[in-house]
This record gives structure tokens, sequence and C-alpha cells, in this order.
């Protein structure tokens, strides 16, 4: 069990590298709701993930007893495929020059006046529609369905990955909630450094990744 939790959390760890993620639940915490809307954010984000990973876990392993307990090598093409896009990404990225102002997107805007309960169902529908995300959580979890272990572990293991994966939301929630006082100028300061290092994030995360998930697609093909 262990070598495949600690392979499924590093891939997880993919989900750290999110900038929008990040972007919006910080805008969500130092807005009119503060801490409630961003908390409510970050929970509907994490619960989501949660459900989609146990449910994909689920699936492949009834997949996987169904044909004999053979693992498929659909998902290490997936894993291949993947990696393939992230390192032309990162390069596509590392074409483009550099904004000299950029603007934040316009319905950040529209985040001021979110309640909470809006702000869950919010983070739950980011998870789902963010189809880069959840390509990358969905290709953590191929770690756990390909393996042999029973299916109690293999959803500890999901639910795990789901946490790791939805920390990028719930640190900067964390920090809100554990120092309330200093935390505006915490979460500015982390905004601010992420808008200045957007651009070495979306070029070396991409390549970083990319070059993880083809190697460890390769590894279960051969």
């Amino acid at each position: 069990m262990f070598p495949v939790l600690i392979q499924t959390l590093l891939l997880a760890s993919s989900g750290l590298l999110s900038v929008g993620s990040i972007t919006l639940v910080i805008l969500l915490l130092l807005s009119e709701r503060g801490w409630r809307s961003g908390l409510g954010y970050a929970l509907g984000y994490a619960t989501a993930y949660s459900l989609i990973g146990a449910a994909a876990v689920t699936l492949g392993y009834r997949a996987t007893q169904a044909s004999g307990g053979q693992p498929s090598p659909i998902f290490p093409v997936v894993l291949l495929a993947l990696g393939g896009l992230l390192l032309w990404l990162g390069f596509r990225n590392s074409r483009k020059p550099p904004a000299d102002n950029p603007e934040p997107p316009r319905f950040f805007a529209l985040l001021d006046g979110i309640t909470p309960r809006k702000a869950f169902g919010f983070g739950a529908l980011v998870s789902v529609l963010n189809f880069k995300n959840l390509a990358l959580y969905l290709t953590a979890l191929s770690v756990v369905i390909l393996s042999d272990l029973p299916l109690a572990q293999k959803l500890t293991i999901a639910t795990l990955a789901a946490l790791v994966f939805s920390l990028s939301v719930l640190i900067p929630s964390g920090i809100y909630l554990l120092a309330p006082h200093r935390a505006r100028q915490v979460l500015d300061a982390f905004k601010g450094w992420l808008q200045r290092h957007s651009r070495a994030i979306g070029i070396g995360a991409p390549l970083i990744f990319g070059l993880l998930f083809v190697l460890k697609g390769l590894g279960d093909l051969l």
C-alpha cells in the first residue's frame, strides 16, 4: 500500500500549482463575506474531488474485477498522452512573450458579493469544469486504479489524494482561519507573488509534471 500511496500523492501534488484556484480562493477570503465564502469554496472544491475520486476508483475496481484482474493499457496510454500535452503546454508558454501589465479576469469582480452557499457550489463546479485539473487528478488516481489493493484501501488513498490535490485552496483558507488578523497581509503578499511568478509557474509546472507522467506511463507499459 505504501508505494501506491506515495506515487499517488506525488502525482496529486500537481494540484498545488493551480494558480487560478489559489487566486480565486484568496479573492473570496478577502471579499465582503471573508472566510465564510473562501471556506465554502474550498470545501466544495475538496468535496467534489473526493466524490469524483471515489467514483473513479470504484468503477475502475469493478472493471478490473470483470476483466479477471488483468491491468488495462488504457491508463498508461492516457498518462503518456497527458504528459506529452503538458510538455507541449510548457513549451508553448515559454514561447509567449511576457505580459507587461496582466489584468485579472473580469469575473473576479463578481466574487465580492457571493454567498458561502454559492461559493460551495462554485467550488464544486470548478472542479468538474476545469478539465486540465480534472485530468491531472484522474491521472494521479490511475496509480490506485491499476494497483491490486483492496477496494477499501483504494478509497482511502483516493480520499487522501483529493485532500492533497485540494491543498491549493485549503492552505489559504487555513491561513485565514489560523491567523485572521494577519491573514489579509499574508494572502495579499501571496497573491502578489503568484502574479509575479505566474509565467515561471506556467512554464515549469507543465514541464515537470509532463516529464513525470511520461516516465510513469512508460514504466507501466514496459
